[in-house]
């Protein structure tokens, strides 16, 4: 069976809103982790650059039904009104409250808020220039030039480029996927494979879903495919199709920063691999790991956080007993941990730095967070000064 994700409208949640552009990023860094630990805990631990004006901003989200992470420079709020609009970090309005939802936040540049009651799809450059309209609804995000889009006339997927054109000759998909590390998921209703920049096929589509589980897209030149059938297990290809190396996996996540987690069924383990397939951190019994990001990854035992790893398998933060509920990647050098109850973020000594007082919370990015305390949305700088303060 098919996972056929169709959320046509993609209803914005809390939580997507309040999502940074940090998931768009691909972190292309493998240099010495100790030293680049060092240089982000140093970063971090240094003012931030106020490019924003958190008072400023304080008065623009006052009463704001929800707000969203900046990216690029940009943030869309929905105000009190319930009415959409984009602001940047001194609180200027660059497209006014007119929308309902926007997708997502900025990509490539480009960003797509939303009119339902026109059915209308528009698209904004980062001035908040109109770059043009559509009725076809889909992912609709801008990724590496390009954004997918739905058409209910032919109920298939096809790619559209900056100046809202069909690309690649027009050719649809039964299902699509935005482009990532310069190729796209594509499904024809037959199987699933990967397309070029150019729109050529070229990975076949001949992989299978398992699990209501699709195929995932590339990431540092791999990607995650369905390789046995049979047994359902998983493996990696390269851009030609090739598998990577000869192991497969019953269960495995795309890399980051050189590295994957992956359950190793003969050792009844999780731990990770490097890009030739071998393995290079093995876990205890009961302990699987989340992705690498900024050099350290969260590592759990049956659910509950007990701490971070680096590279090596060392573990650099060592949470107490039941101290954290759930801890997430670093980014910017903080990151994101849950007491049960709230959330706050760490440094990546494992200090508390910012205080776990808040309901909902995205990720840094831009040296600012988007976060909801008391029932109120607001935003957090890296050391904690907040629009609360106003």
């Amino acid at each position: 069976m098919i996972k056929m994700k169709k959320n046509f409208l993609l209803a914005v949640t809390a939580v997507t809103l309040l999502a940074a552009c940090n998931g768009n990023k691909q972190s292309g860094n493998e240099t010495n982790d100790s030293t680049a630990v060092a240089e982000l805990t140093a970063e971090a631990e240094a003012e931030p650059k106020q490019e924003y004006d958190l008072k400023a901003l304080a008065k623009v989200i006052d009463g704001a039904e929800t707000v969203m992470g900046f990216c690029d420079g940009r943030a869309s709020v929905e105000n009190k009104d319930g009415k959409l609009g984009v602001i940047d970090k001194k609180g200027n309005v660059i497209i006014p409250f007119e929308y309902n939802y926007s997708v997502f936040s900025y990509t490539d540049g480009v960003i797509c808020c939303v009119k339902n009651a026109e059915d209308l799809w528009c698209y904004f450059d980062h001035d908040g220039k109109k770059l043009f309209e559509t009725h076809d609804g889909g992912p609709s995000q801008f990724s590496e030039g390009f954004a997918c889009k739905y058409s209910s006339d032919n109920d298939k997927y096809y790619f559209i480029d900056k100046e809202g054109k069909q690309a690649f000759g027009g050719k649809m998909w039964r299902w699509a996927e935005n482009f990532s590390d310069g190729m796209a998921l594509v499904f024809d209703g037959n199987g699933w494979g990967f397309i070029n920049q150019k729109g050529e096929q070229v990975i076949p589509c001949k992989y299978e879903s398992r699990a209501e589980e699709n195929p995932e897209s590339f990431h540092e030149g791999l990607a995650l495919v369905v390789v046995n059938p049979a047994r359902e297990r998983m493996g990696f290809i390269d851009k030609t199709g090739k598998l990577a190396f000869d192991r497969e996996f019953n269960t495995a996540f795309s890399f980051s920063e050189g590295l994957a987690s992956v359950y190793d069924n003969e050792l009844d383990r999780w731990g990770y691999i490097d890009k030739t397939g071998k393995t290079v951190i093995t876990l205890d019994k009961g302990v699987a790991g989340r992705d690498f990001s900024e050099g350290l990854a969260m590592i759990h035992h049956w659910g509950t956080p007990i701490g971070y790893i680096d590279k090596t398998g060392k573990m650099v933060i060592k949470f107490e007993e039941n101290q954290y509920k759930d801890g997430h990647p670093f980014h910017e050098g903080r990151a994101r941990v849950w007491d049960g109850n709230h959330d706050g973020f760490i440094d990546t000594t494992g200090k508390l730095v910012i205080p776990c007082e808040y309901s909902c919370c995205g990720d840094f990015n831009e040296g600012i967070v988007s976060v909801l305390k008391s029932g109120k949305y607001g935003y957090i700088d890296l050391n904690g000064n907040s629009t609360f303060d106003y």
